[in-house]
């Protein structure tokens, strides 16, 4: 065994008896994960910013674009239940302004299919206009008065615990609801989710590579959390599904590459690798937008039940608005872990430099050699081409990144901060909502 493995092993040994010791004097779940994600990293939350306690500056730009900080996948009480999650939604708004976030995505559980029982349908209506009321009762001023407060978007994390979760933004569930009868739901359940797409609404695959640790000392960690719906790599079969899950896992704008609470605790403590989770969830997203020909936007969540918040999904936005933020995802302009990855601009054929998420054709020498140049700021850069590391750069140098040809999808790595990807000789990759 390596030292750094026998340093993580002993550091996960100290963790465990330190929690059992805390479990012995009366401490709930809530605080055992509150205390042990109170290490957990505070990110920049602007690229030009000295360090996480400088505060919240105005926003950093790129062109015509806001770099904003935030937080895909969040709990809270209630919807969610009390012995589940310990945060009400105004402590959240708290913990979110104190952790510079510009908004936070709201996602209290919701069982699998309640679309189809007249009485889950109607609790899930009741709970979200609750959540609703309240987040508006707490949003920032419209004309920019006042203190800077997060924007609070309703949410929902749809839970199948036979196939996995996904979190659910950006749309009304009435206005989706009312859209459906229950007969068609009945005979269709994939009607729910095209309803949701077509209402504004945005679907990302949660924590989708999560699979248990059977070894693991707590129960928890023994669940398996990952997304069921893909066929393994390498592997022509259709995945084994029910239709709605057969149609998110082909249809979902988003996958949840940093998974915060994953990540510090699970992968750090009891894999021997804290980027474990968020190295194997980038490498599903690449592999999913190249096979299925479609974009896919890389998202963070703290996965928070309790009485922390960190950014972790950071966007490319017009303005500070829902709307921008949306957009912002559906057109694939985000970077996880830091604001550092945002800041990527590629230059191909046409000469102009163009953000993440940017559709693009390189340029070739005479010997057919492709490449393109890109930069980023914020500290070195590391760039890489389907996975695979292909150039480096200092702080805002311009460097020639090799590309094979055929479509690629390039992203940079800026310290912990990693991109979404910028779509390279795809032509399907051509923004369509």
């Amino acid at each position: 065994m390596t030292r750094s493995r026998r340093e993580r092993a002993a550091t996960a040994g100290g963790l465990v008896a330190g929690l059992l010791a805390l479990v012995l004097t009366g401490c709930s779940k809530h605080q055992l994960v509150d205390l042990a994600m109170a290490s957990a990293p505070h990110p920049r939350t602007r690229p030009d910013q000295r360090a996480a306690a400088d505060g919240l500056a105005a926003p950093s730009t790129l062109g015509p674009y806001q770099i904003l900080a935030g937080d895909m996948h969040c709990h809270v009480l209630p919807p969610d239940s009390p012995w589940h999650v310990s945060r009400d939604l105004l402590e959240t708004a708290r913990l979110a302004t104190e952790a510079n976030l510009d908004f936070v995505v709201l996602t209290p559980h919701v069982p699998a299919r309640f679309f189809l029982d007249p009485e889950m349908r109607e609790w899930v209506r009741g709970t979200q206009q609750v959540l609703r009321a309240r987040a508006e009762a707490l949003a920032p001023r419209p004309d920019g008065s006042g203190p800077r407060a997060p924007l609070l978007v309703p949410g929902m994390e749809y839970t199948d615990h036979r196939f996995g979760h996904i979190g659910l933004s950006f749309a009304d569930v009435d206005a989706v609801l009312d859209d459906i009868p229950i007969d068609e739901l009945l005979s269709n359940p994939s009607l729910f989710f095209e309803k949701w797409r077509a209402h504004g609404g945005i679907a990302t695959i949660n924590h989708p590579v999560v699979r248990p640790l059977p070894k693991a000392p707590f129960m928890e960690l023994r669940y398996d959390l990952s997304w069921r719906g893909f066929a393994p790599a390498g592997s022509t079969e259709t995945p084994v599904g029910l239709p709605e899950i057969r149609w998110l896992s082909e249809h979902a704008d988003a996958i949840e590459t940093y998974n915060m609470t994953a990540g510090h605790l699970r992968d750090q403590f009891f894999v021997g690798d804290p980027d474990w989770t968020m190295r194997e969830g980038t490498h599903l997203l690449d592999r999913i937008a190249r096979t299925q020909k479609r974009r896919v936007a890389p998202v963070g969540g703290s996965d928070s039940h309790g009485g922390w918040l960190r950014p972790t999904t950071f966007v490319l936005a017009t303005d500070r608005t829902t709307p921008a933020i949306r957009d912002a995802i559906v057109h694939g302009r985000t970077c996880v872990r830091g604001p550092e990855g945002c800041t990527l601009e590629v230059r191909g054929r046409d000469g102009a430099f163009h953000p993440v998420g940017a559709s693009i054709v390189s340029s070739s020498s005479s010997s057919h050699v492709h490449a393109i140049e890109a930069r980023a700021r914020g500290g070195p850069a590391t760039y890489v081409v389907n996975g695979e590391i292909a150039a480096t750069g200092a702080d805002g140098e311009t460097v020639r990144v090799p590309v094979p040809g055929r479509c690629a999808l390039v992203r940079v790595v800026v310290e912990r901060s990693a991109s979404a990807p910028v779509y390279v000789d795809c032509p399907w990759a051509a923004p369509k909502r």
